[in-house]
């Protein structure tokens, strides 16, 4: 099971960071934007760095220790806890650049 959780850690890492670049320019992000794209792009990788990083911790952990399923509880603390940092540092982003106006 944590082979498949740390291949799903892999592949929402790689999307994200797809996702951030493939990104055509809209509109609505000029000079007047509520959003610093660059610093949420920044963001998008150190985020998804860690990720996968959690993802080497996952299947290093399930193949020293499989049997009480500490690798899963990891895998799902790094899924959580990537959400949480994405969203917090979207909210930073936009905060700050309310601020500097």
């Amino acid at each position: 099971m944590f082979w498949a959780l740390a291949v799903i850690l892999l592949a929402f890492a790689a999307f994200s960071v797809l996702v951030i670049r493939r990104r055509r320019p809209a509109q609505a992000y000029g000079p007047n934007s509520r959003l610093d794209v660059d610093q949420l792009k920044g963001f998008v990788y150190v985020g998804a760095v860690v990720l996968a990083l959690v993802s080497v911790i996952v299947i290093t952990t399930g193949v020293l220790d499989s049997s009480n399923g500490r690798a899963e509880a990891i895998a799902v603390l790094g899924f959580f806890g990537y959400a949480v940092y994405l969203l917090t540092s979207a909210v930073a982003v936009y905060l700050m650049t309310r601020r500097s106006r």
